[in-house]
């Protein structure tokens, strides 16, 4: 990698975990900072791979390149959806649990 890229690569890693940094008194938010350090080294990676496929001759194309595109934003929808659901799961588990205290509270 070129100086450019690893100097890009650590701003950007900085900023990210620096935006994920709370100032109440809840702490750092490290599991949304290591979310973005993963996202930021894939997108290195990406950066890297076609790099070496523009270096040796190996790159895709244009057509290619929607394929991999519409690949790579399939996953994203896919883990989105993932997370949401996971989301809603632990709310429904929450409340759940709220209402089976409250209802024990009631007829202790």
């Amino acid at each position: 990698m070129n100086k450019l890229t690893l100097s890009a690569l650590a701003l950007l890693m900085t900023l990210g975990l620096a935006a994920c940094s709370s100032e109440s008194d809840e702490g750092a938010d490290f599991e949304q900072a290591g979310e973005n350090a993963g996202e930021m080294m894939d997108d290195a990676a990406d950066s890297v791979e076609e790099s070496y496929e523009e270096a040796t001759g190996q790159d895709e194309g244009a057509w290619g390149e929607i394929k991999e595109g519409a690949q790579n934003a399939a996953d994203e929808v896919s883990d989105g959806a993932q997370s949401a659901a996971d989301s809603v799961g632990e709310a429904a588990d929450e409340a759940g649990d709220a209402m089976e205290e409250g209802y024990n509270e009631m007829t202790q």
